[in-house]
């Protein structure tokens, strides 16, 4: 099993769940043992980064009074680079995982020129990075990414963490339509609103967490 395999693992009678390297282990009641792996490692980090980021940035913010922008932004490239990949981690079809994956990697671009642009203090890569590609092409791309967790939420999810996924998508499509609606009356919309697209990362990193396909790999009692 390579990585998979624990230096040691111990029966009973009840079922045990525990993380073991980047496997669960899964003790069943008859006293086999199996090893179930992560359904997307990659993920969960991209999550813990978003999550450790911003509450980087806010102690940036707190220490320095400037530069936590900075942080989210490299926050953000970094994350959406590990989700160009994990992408091909859930059960969707080819078509939506390639053009999931394009999105991702065009916004984890994005993230990153804007993140080079705060920290090279230049105009014209600024005026890229936020007047030409940070308006509507970020819009729009952060649109398909809803999208792409849309599709994993009905096509590859299930219990409580699909209970969880519909309502912070839901809540997310209701902080959009109060943007919208307060675009178009002229108005802008809370900064502070934008805290609420975190719990959509906590999702992710637990639909990565979830155990998937597990295999026996020995059993007896000792």
């Amino acid at each position: 099993m390579g990585r998979c395999r624990p230096p040691l693992a111990r029966y009973g009678e009840c079922i045990t769940l525990a993380a073991v390297n980047r496997c669960a282990l899964l003790i069943r009641r008859d006293g086999r043992v199996a090893y179930v792996k992560m359904r997307s490692l990659r993920s969960v980090v991209a999550a813990l980064i978003l999550l450790l980021g911003v509450a980087l940035a806010l102690l940036t913010a707190i220490a320095f009074g400037d530069g936590a922008e900075n942080v989210i932004h490299l926050a953000l490239a970094a994350t959406f680079l590990l989700l160009t990949f994990a992408v091909f981690d859930f059960r969707l079809p080819a078509s939506i995982q390639l053009a999931a994956c394009a999105t991702m990697g065009a916004l984890a671009a994005i993230f990153l020129l804007q993140g080079a642009s705060d920290l090279m203090h230049s105009a014209s890569l600024r005026h890229l990075a936020y007047d030409v590609l940070g308006q509507r092409i970020e819009k729009m791309l952060g649109y398909a990414f809803l999208l792409w967790c849309v599709a994993v939420l009905f096509r590859d999810s299930a219990g409580r963490t699909r209970t969880l996924g519909v309502v912070v998508l839901v809540t997310i499509l209701c902080v959009e339509i109060y943007g919208i609606r307060m675009a178009y009356v002229g108005g802008e919309t809370p900064g502070v609103l934008k805290l609420l697209y975190l719990p959509l990362f906590v999702w992710l990193l637990l639909e990565g967490v979830k155990p998937r396909d597990p295999v026996t790999v020995c059993a007896g009692r000792r």
